[in-house]
């Protein structure tokens, strides 16, 4: 029997790169869109969502090349969807509402 979705021949699961990779793409996009604005609080949660970006990046490249298995990938994935919204409630908690 082939196999299919992340499943690989062994049978352990692997991690979903096309997902993540395209998850980190439209949150890119996503973040550029909500978070900014012409004020030093705006550059601040931008800079925040970059530096995530690179941290998760660098994270799914350094799986990619040990080859990690497992279902680890998924915390992965949430956290980048869910970025826009944390990032601009991490910046109230620190900055307070603007």
């Amino acid at each position: 029997m082939a196999a299919t979705g992340c499943i690989g021949a062994t049978g352990s699961s692997s991690w979903d790169y096309k997902h993540l990779w395209s998850a980190l793409v439209i949150a890119f996009v996503l973040q550029s869109m909500l978070l900014p604005c012409l004020c030093d609080v705006g550059m601040a949660k931008m800079k925040l969502a970059l530096w995530f970006d690179l941290l998760v990046a660098l994270r799914i490249g350094m799986a990619r090349v040990i080859g990690e298995t497992g279902r680890g990938w998924i915390f992965y994935a949430i956290l980048i969807w869910t970025s826009p919204g944390w990032i601009e409630g991490l910046a109230i908690l620190v900055h307070g509402p603007h």
